[in-house]
């Protein structure tokens, strides 16, 4: 669709800026935001058509070394190639939307490429009383069609460091994210912070690529091999996704073995003797990252997925896709320039069949009065461990191995720095358990599922349009313990009811950690269960803390072992001061115990936040008090579903079975009340009306 389609007030922003000047400021009562999605290409500058290149931290015209540019408006990344990437204003990642708590967010979206179909999820935003804004094709909306535009509008009740990402497959692996930030309204405008924001990065793969290679495995076409799963720290298999980058904020460098390729990065600056707050959210596919800034031990670590915790000091911290820590870094050291560095979990085996024996992600972080302004830094120096013990937060395994001298704090042992926020749930009364099991079970075909079921999209949106015959269902003489079934997975779920979900990732289906999304809600994580690790930390078992039924561990069905565990009497649940949450990791061969209540009516979809394993069929519809939600939909909201034509015409017409004596009636009807209807409007108009109007 043409630019000149766009309202308005879409042609009147200045170019690169996102939302309308007099809106998203403290004191106003709306943040009025803009995007354009379509599709670029990296490494080049648009305008002359020119390819780039990467050297000593810059770009440069292809065809010489010397001719550096200076043009924020390319799109580098790792600097490798010139690939395809979907952008969001011509920026990649998207702008940045700052907000404040207690305005009403408004944001249309036009999409502007050619092929593809979109929609926006605002992820840890609960939409209360707007599901229709939660951005879930098939779920709370219709697909945006290429062409087409939308407006998501809502109410900023809960402040914090949040992102924003596409719903339809895995379009967030090429681009379709940015970060959302919703200050409270008590923030000084004097804040020292800086947001990161992290991408695993793969040169080949466009989403359906990944897709497919994940399905039927990753080949090495030079040597005619197949690339075996890279393993994690504690030897689980992880996937066949190839991570040849790590990308902040849409810039990265790739490392060839040893060396690296002195792609740009990005800078951010900061002044000694001051601290700041760094909001770090992952935006990854698939790999988690551990965060440490080189030659600052102490990070401390003040809030989790937007609600603020008890400060921790720690040497670095993990993160899931989804995920989104804060941490306050003091710059205390001398000025120079020193690296972020996100890190994957992978050993040092399976980084030894990688093109690259370096995966990491990384940005300078550059003190004001550094003599040198190397654009161009080395590897960074890996904290000493060994002289004092290293604490790392947020393990997806029990502990690291003794020779790296590092400590596991797990996130159930954290607490609120508000504890008024649990009041409410935590306490006895009628809890209801439910069990999930997340995981690739089979016999043979081993589909991402919950409890065996692999989720199907509806033909039409739940929200607006449900119906039976949008819905593929859980037939209860497919879908049973001991068999994959493929279906519409919902679970219904009461009114203002406490519920306690435990989420597992056991039996044969177990692998790689999953980190688990709820939409709608936050919750509180009242426990994280380990199985059973060797001296070495390598995984041994599966917890015993659940039993699975049916003859084939597929575990599609589930109970604790020990019958009075339930509600608070769970071993070991945290129900004190527990953090909230809304991605949580569920370690492989383990289970996490989380709580909420049921006071957000919609369809919420929950699932796997690695894109690859949600759109292979792990995730399911939690279905929240479907009665309270049906009348709140927009009028004239988007409809759409599927059609089979059986020849007949709504309202007649030549070719079709109502064109026979139906039809011909229907046409007579309309015909009459159309001859009838300009009748009394001459009469209206006529002197004779006056006439006898006036008696």
């Amino acid at each position: 669709m043409p630019a000149h389609s766009q309202p308005a007030s879409w042609r009147e922003l200045p170019p690169g800026q996102a939302c309308l000047s007099n809106t998203c400021r403290m004191g106003d009562s709306t943040c009025e935001c803009f995007f354009t999605i379509e599709h670029r290409l990296t490494m080049m500058r648009e305008s002359d058509r020119l390819l780039l290149r990467p050297n000593g931290g810059k770009i440069h015209d292809y065809r010489n070394e010397n001719a550096f540019i200076d043009n924020e408006d390319v799109l580098t990344l790792d600097g490798v190639g010139s690939r395809l990437v979907i952008s969001i204003n011509r920026q990649y990642p998207g702008p940045e939307i700052k907000a404040y708590e207690g305005q009403t967010m408004i944001l249309h979206v036009h999409n502007m490429m050619h092929t593809d179909t979109t929609s926006i999820h605002f992820h840890g935003i609960h939409q209360k009383n707007s599901a229709w804004s939660d951005g879930v094709a098939f779920l709370t909306q219709c697909p945006i069609l290429p062409g087409q535009y939308f407006t998501y509008r809502f109410q900023l009740s809960q402040h914090g460091t949040y992102l924003y990402h596409s719903h339809i497959g895995d379009q967030r692996s090429m681009g379709l994210y940015g970060s959302f930030i919703v200050y409270p309204n008590t923030k000084s405008e004097d804040w020292l912070e800086h947001v990161v924001i992290l991408q695993d990065w793969n040169h080949d793969d466009d989403p359906e690529t990944l897709y497919q290679k994940m399905l039927y495995g990753t080949f090495n076409l030079e040597t005619a091999t197949a690339i075996n799963p890279s393993l994690s720290i504690d030897n689980t298999a992880f996937s066949r996704f190839v991570f040849h980058s790590g990308i902040i904020n849409g810039r990265g460098r790739f490392y060839n073995k040893s060396t690296h390729n002195e792609a740009p990065l990005t800078v951010y600056n900061v002044e000694r003797y001051k601290e700041y707050r760094f909001r770090v959210i992952s935006a990854a596919t698939l790999f988690p990252f551990r965060v440490f800034v080189e030659n600052h031990r102490n990070l401390t670590v003040v809030a989790a997925d937007g609600f603020d915790i008890t400060p921790i000091e720690v040497e670095s911290f993990i993160i899931q896709p989804g995920e989104r820590f804060d941490f306050i870094l003091q710059a205390n050291q001398y000025p120079k320039n020193y690296l972020l560095v996100a890190e994957t979990l992978e050993t040092q085996q399976s980084l030894a069949q990688s093109t690259s024996s370096y995966h990491a992600a990384e940005a300078i972080i550059r003190y004001t009065g550094t003599s040198v302004n190397d654009d161009n830094p080395p590897k960074a120096q890996e904290t000493n461990c060994a002289l004092e013990r290293c604490k790392v937060l947020n393990c997806p395994f029990m502990y690291y191995p003794s020779s790296t001298y590092r400590d596991c704090v797990q996130l159930h042992s954290m607490s609120l720095s508000d504890p008024s926020l649990n009041i409410s749930v935590l306490g006895g009364g009628d809890i209801e358990e439910l069990f999930f099991n997340f995981a690739f079970p089979g016999d043979t075909d081993t589909p991402g599922s919950v409890n065996g079921r692999q989720f199907i999209h509806p033909s039409s949106p739940i929200l607006s349009q449900y119906s039976v015959s949008s819905l593929t269902p859980c037939n209860d003489s497919l879908c049973n313990q001991d068999s994959i079934c493929s279906c519409t997975y919902i679970e219904e779920i009461e009114k203002d009811k406490i519920y306690q979900f435990i989420i597992s990732n056991i039996g044969v289906g177990r692998g790689w950690s999953h980190p688990i999304h709820l939409h709608g809600h936050s919750f509180y994580l009242l426990k994280i269960g380990f199985g059973n690790y060797r001296s070495d930390a390598s995984f041994e078992s599966e917890t015993t803390d659940l039993r699975c039924s049916g003859t084939k561990q597929f575990c599609n069905s589930m109970s604790w072992a020990n019958p009075t565990w339930t509600g608070n009497s769970v071993e070991g649940i945290n129900i004190n001061n527990p953090i909230l949450k809304d991605t949580v990791i569920v370690p492989s061969g383990g289970y996490v115990v989380i709580r909420f209540k049921a006071d957000n009516p919609g369809p919420w979809f929950f699932h796997c936040h690695i894109d690859l394993h949600n759109t292979n069929g792990m995730g399911m519809v939690i279905d929240e008090a479907r009665s309270f939600y049906t009348s709140r939909i927009p009028k004239g909201f988007p409809r759409c579903g599927n059609f089979a034509f059986d020849g007949t015409f709504k309202t007649g017409g030549p070719g079709g079975k109502a064109s026979g004596k139906k039809g011909f009636l229907n046409y007579k009807v309309t015909y009459t009340l159309t001859v009838i209807t300009v009748l009394w409007s001459m009469i209206r108009h006529s002197e004779l009306w006056r006439f006898v109007a006036a008696g």
